[in-house]
């Protein structure tokens, strides 16, 4: 066979032996290895300018849960596979722009088209591992809960009046009538008219 046919046909990257060796790629989960993947696909010569909206991840990876997608870009930054170069934002023409990111394992270039080199964050992993972060529609915001107990208190709240306490009487104090007893109390209500009520002890 002709070295033409030996030739790999289609688009292709590589990947380096020294990333998938390393310490923070085997801490790595299953799903930020894919977003990795993703990304360098995207890749092509515009390092630091690399993006990828969760939704087309979600597609590309056939995962629809966005929240486990914004986790493995975290997880991403966290071991120092990738660094944000410009955050997402709202375009002028009203279209929104994804996340940008810089390849750590790949140079990249300035303006003046001088090519930097490869940091390799990763290859300095501090030994910390990623902990997931909660996701954004389960977040517990204190102020919300002042407002939930309010208008939904639920099934398993209690009484709100202290079981001790003792209601509040009339500082005007009336004598007893004698005869009545030091111990009994008569409360008389006599017909005096429909709307006056008199009471005496």
């Amino acid at each position: 066979m002709s070295k033409k046919h030996d030739k790999i046909q289609g688009r292709f990257f590589p990947m380096f032996y020294e990333t998938l060796e390393s310490l923070a790629y085997k801490q790595l989960s299953f799903g930020a290895r894919a977003v990795l993947t993703a990304l360098r696909m995207q890749c092509v010569k515009n390092n630091g300018h690399v993006y990828l909206s969760q939704r087309d991840a979600a597609e590309l990876l056939g995962h629809k849960n966005r929240n486990d997608i914004a986790n493995w870009f975290r997880e991403l930054q966290h071991y120092g596979f990738i660094v944000l170069t410009e955050a997402a934002s709202l375009g002028v023409d009203g279209k929104g722009k994804a996340t940008q990111w810089r390849l750590t394992e790949l140079p990249t270039r300035k303006g003046n088209n001088e090519l930097v080199r490869a940091t390799k964050d990763f290859l300095r992993w501090d030994g910390v591992a990623f902990v997931p972060h909660v996701a954004p529609s389960r977040k517990w915001n204190p102020t919300k809960a002042v407002v939930a107990k309010k208008q939904n208190p639920g099934l398993n709240v209690g009484t709100t009046v202290d079981s001790t306490s003792v209601p509040s009487l009339d500082c005007t104090l009336v004598p007893l009538e004698p005869g009545s007893g030091t111990d009994g109390e008569s409360i008389q209500a006599p017909p005096g008219g429909t709307d006056v009520q008199s009471i005496s002890r």
